[in-house]
This record gives C-alpha cells, structure tokens and sequence, in this order.
C-alpha cells in the first residue's frame, strides 16, 4: 500500500497541489539530465513496459526523454515530469497492492462505514432511500431498521408531497423500492414514478423547478431511476427516453463534459458533472437499444421459440430494449467519445480531491458511469485505476467514528462512499445481466439442449473452444463449426495464445475464408495487444463486410475508445476508407515507427 499513497501524492504534486521535493529544485538549478536524477531509470522503464499496453506506450515516450539530455534538462524545468515516473509506476504496476471491493482492506472500511449508518440516519426521503440501499446491497435482513425506516418513509410520503418534493428523493425512492424485493411494492413504485415522468421538463431534463433550465446532477438520477424502471418491468415511454437522451447530446460541452446546468458551452465542467452525464447517456442508450453490451455486440438471434418446459424459467425480467427510438446512434456514439477522450485526459487524484466537498457524491456517479462502461465496451479489469484512486482517497479522508463528511450531510456522504467501494452498480448489472442470462432473447444459443437452469434463471451451458481447436477450424474445412462460433461470441478462447499461434491467426486473418478471416479477427482482438492493431487496420479493407466489422469492433476493445471513430454496420467505400485513415493515425500517434500492412 505505501506504493499506492506514493502514487496518490505523486498525482496531486502533478497537479501542483503539493509542493515540489527538494530533489527536483535542485535539478532544476543544475545541468543534472533527468536520467542521473533516479539511477533506477532502466528499471523503472523496464517495470512500466510489463504493466500493460498503455503503460508500454508512456515507458516508450519516457524512454526516449531519458535519451536526449536537452529534451530531459527541458523536461526538469516543468518541475512536474520526474514525479510522472513514480506516479506511472506506482499507480499502474501490476504489484502495487490494488485491492477490490472483496479486499480486506476494503471490507474494513466498508464495516466501518455501515456501524456509523447503523446510528445515524438522515432526515429527507433520499437521504433514508440512500442509507437502506447501502444494507440491501450487504444482503441485510429485510427488518434491518434502516431498511423498515427508508421503507416507511416511502409510504408515508403522500402523492402531493412527492411532487413537492426534490428530484434526487423522487429518484432514489424509486431505486431502493426496485430493489426491494425485486421491486414487488409495484402499486407505491408507481405512485413515485408517475411523478418523476411529470417531472420531466419540456426539453428532455430535470431540474429545480424554478429554473427552466436542466440540472445535470438531477438529471443522471431521473435516468437511473427510469433504468431500474425498466429493469422491473415498469418502463417509462420511450418519448420519455429519447427526450432525455437528446437533451444530455445537446447538452455537452464541446470539450467532452457537462456542466451542472444545461447551458452549452459551460465554464463549470468538472469529472464529477463528466461522471454523471455519461453515466446517464450510457444507461438511456441501453434502454433504447442503442448501445448494447459489447459481449454481444451484432450476436445473430436465433428464431426457435423456447420451449414450453423452459418457459417456466424466471424470464419475467428479460431486459429487452424499448422500440421506436429515434435518437441518432452516430451522435450518440460521438458524444461517448468526446466524454471518454475528456476522462482520459482530465481524471486524476487531483480531480478527486478537488471535489473533497462532496467527492463521495463524485465517486458514486463515477462507479455508475465506469459500471456501465464495462457493461458496453465488454472490457472489466479486475483492479481499474480509478477504482484504487478512489478508494485511496475514501482511505484517506475517512473520519474516527467511521464515516465521511460532505457539505451534503455526513450520512448521505458515507452512504455514497460503501456504495462505491462495494461497487453496487456493478452488482445489479451481474444480477440483471449476468453472463450466459436469457436477456430480451439475446444470448440464447440454437442449440436448445444447452440451456439450463441456475439461480432460477434460464442460462446456456458454455463451452469455450480452445485456440487450437479454432486454428485447424480456420486452416479447415469445417464450415459448420466456423458459423457455431462466429454465432456464439461466448464460445472462442484466446488464453494462452504464444507467438506461433498468433502469426497463424494473423496468416489467416489475411488469407483465409470469408468466415475464417472474420473469426480470426475476433481472436487477434481478443488478445487486446497492440503487437497486432497492422493486422486489424487491414482487416478494414477486407472485401466481406462481416470482416470489417470484426475488425471495426476489435479496435474499439484494443484501444478501449467505446464509439471508435464511428462506422456504421451498411457502411460504404467512403467512410470505410475515412474511418480506416483515422485508425492508423490514432495507431502511429502512439507507435510513430510501426509499419502498417499495404
């Protein structure tokens, strides 16, 4: 753990929140190149290059700093770059204590952020709302007193008190009922869920109601309400839905983020406003089937009807997208972009730490917002950055008697924190869309025999097919087994691929058969290197559109750029070239000397 708070320290003196240590102002003042000032340089670069693509991408560009005394010397003057290498390293390398929500560590903090809850409540309906919700994701008996209290509160809060009420309260009733009991308590759900549709200003968002303007804060709660809405089969309009979505496009700053009040273009961004406007984006665009997750991106749905003796299987839940939606997909693909480009360049310790009034209400939003990422993209590190950050900074920062404090009150602050450690977004998407579930139809194998009954849910039995077993499918004629796989997205694994393995994909991925070379792209992509993005970004210029699809979502999960730089699936020969040129800038921007396939 003393690597990881080195890494904390080191992103806020990044951020010139800490001072300078001395051993840099004296560099600074002398001719020293940056390499004398750590003679651990080689190893440090060395340990960043094993810590991943990314990291590999920055040890290259440090590497060639190190090199060039000038440059270095230039580099000490910023006063800023040396303390980069330890934050890289300390933040990114793979054993410097990362922990989950199942750490220890974590779990200590968790226990003793619910002991303060358990005496201590607040006084609004959200506020009970937040605070049962945080003992039903612990699994807490249904007589737990704050869950009876947050229940009670619902019931006693009279229809007109509840349009009186604020937005935040509306919504976070609506949560905690959803997931009370599988949302049974339908009659008083509804009586919350009217009101926050009526709630809805005319041009798509939430907000005070004596402002005309939208709140963005608010407006990510009304989005997640609508999705837990939607999750217990109480879904709102779908007019209601594109209306929301289209004011968060319009919404945006140019720049990537959103402000706290619906204005473009806005001074006030932050990560926080950032968090909440992608987070509500991505949970809208999922109800609207228009984003759906990446493990089943374009998955061909089988046309059997189930039979009878599976019907009975708990499906009452199937999350099938709303129709009729009339959002355009490519501006909402582009407004994720712009949102992931600004994370990427703004989030740091530093951000969180400027929002320390109210920054577990940020790392809420920011575990929604990256929950659903993961969801979308198909891409979830067991141990993500901003997970460890956070959690840091909650490590930090929490009080003797076991909460956190907020400009908002300390029981809703501590309310926010548990949940974002013990990562409640996440658990309900698993509990919603779990791996294998029967989910609107999709993800049903054609293979009827396969499915089964687990949890009381209805789930196809997996089995994956090893890379050798696809290499001689590919190199082969067995045109059967190739549509099976390319069908069932679930069935290819690519673990423990060696170098011999991988230039027979890359053979086959140029050569192949229409359905060889698209499943071998699956595969290459699969091994998120980017050894191999040449073989992809030729992939594009395949003649089988299926191949260029592969190949236009490989990239995407190569590069963790959720919207890539667009492409739709009836593309043409002019914005398959366009996209493609994009491609292999986005590729020689981080490897200038890489030589591309003709």
């Amino acid at each position: 753990m003393a690597n990881r708070t080195l890494g904390y320290h080191a992103a806020l003196i990044l951020e010139e929140r800490l001072p300078i240590p001395q051993e840099l102002v004296e560099a600074e003042r002398s001719e020293t190149p940056m390499a004398s000032i750590s003679p651990c340089a080689p190893i440090l670069v060395q340990r960043l290059s094993m810590t991943g693509q990314l990291i590999g991408t920055l040890s290259t560009w440090l590497t060639a700093i190190l090199r060039n005394r000038l440059v270095a010397r230039r580099f000490v003057a910023t006063r800023r770059f040396a303390l980069l290498a330890l934050c890289l390293l300390s933040v990114f390398s793979q054993d410097a204590g990362a922990v989950t929500p199942e750490s220890p560590e974590v779990r200590k903090l968790i226990e003793q952020g619910k002991h303060y809850l358990e005496e201590h409540t607040d006084h609004r309906l959200g506020g009970k709302c937040l605070i049962g919700l945080v003992f039903l994701k612990e699994g807490a008996a249904l007589s737990h007193p704050r869950i009876e209290e947050a229940l009670s509160a619902c019931q006693n809060t009279a229809a007109e008190e509840v349009r009186k009420g604020d937005v935040y309260s509306n919504g976070l009733a609506i949560i905690f009922l959803a997931e009370l009991e599988g949302g049974k308590n339908k009659d008083l759900i509804g009586r919350f869920a009217g009101s926050m549709m009526n709630r809805q200003k005319t041009h798509g968002g939430w907000g005070y109601d004596s402002l005309q303007t939208g709140d963005t804060s608010q407006t990510q709660y009304a989005a997640l309400s609508f999705w837990e809405l939607w999750r217990i089969g109480m879904a709102p309009p779908i007019e209601s839905v594109d209306r929301c979505v289209n004011w968060l496009l319009r919404t945006q700053d140019p720049g990537g983020a959103w402000g706290y009040q619906g204005t473009v273009p806005s001074d006030k961004t932050s990560l926080s406003m950032m968090a909440a406007g992608m987070g509500g984006t991505m949970i809208l665009g999922n109800m609207a089937g228009l984003l759906n997750p990446g493990s089943i991106t374009e998955q061909e749905q089988p046309q059997e009807k189930i039979p009878s003796a599976l019907q009975r299987a708990n499906v009452e839940r199937s999350l099938r997208p709303l129709s009729g939606s009339t959002v355009d997909r490519n501006l909402l693909n582009a407004a994720i972009t712009r949102g992931q480009t600004w994370y990427d360049k703004n989030f740091s310790a530093a951000a969180i730490a400027g929002w320390r009034h109210h920054a577990c209400y940020l790392l809420y939003s920011l575990e929604r917002y990256k929950s659903f990422e993961e969801l979308l993209t198909g891409y979830a590190p067991e141990e993500p950055e901003w997970y460890q950050l956070g959690y840091q900074f909650l490590k930090e920062h929490q009080l003797e008697h076991g909460g956190w404090h907020s400009d908002s009150d300390d029981p809703c602050a501590t309310a926010f924190a548990v949940l974002f450690l013990m990562r409640s977004t996440q658990q309900i998407l698993k509990q919603s869309l779990g791996q294998g579930t029967l989910v609107g139809g999709r993800g049903l194998s054609n293979d009827l025999s396969r499915m089964k009954m687990r949890g009381g849910r209805l789930v196809t039995e997996q089995k994956p097919t090893e890379v050798d077993s696809v290499l001689t499918m590919l190199e082969g004629e067995g045109s059967e087994d190739l549509d099976a796989l390319l069908k069932d997205r679930a069935a290819l694994r690519v673990n423990n691929v060696g170098p011999d393995e991988a230039r027979r994909l890359q053979q086959v991925a140029k050569s192949g058969t229409p359905k060889a070379r698209a499943l071998a792209v699956r595969a290459i992509a699969r091994l998120r290197n980017m050894d191999y993005v040449p073989t992809l970004l030729y992939a594009m210029t395949d003649p089988d559109r299926r191949v260029v699809r592969e190949a236009r979502d490989g990239l995407r999960f190569v590069s963790r750029r959720f919207g890539g730089f667009g492409l739709s699936d009836n593309f043409d020969d002019a914005e398959q070239y366009n996209v493609l040129d994009q491609w292999k800038a986005w590729y020689r921007r981080l490897r200038p000397n890489a030589v591309l396939l003709p």
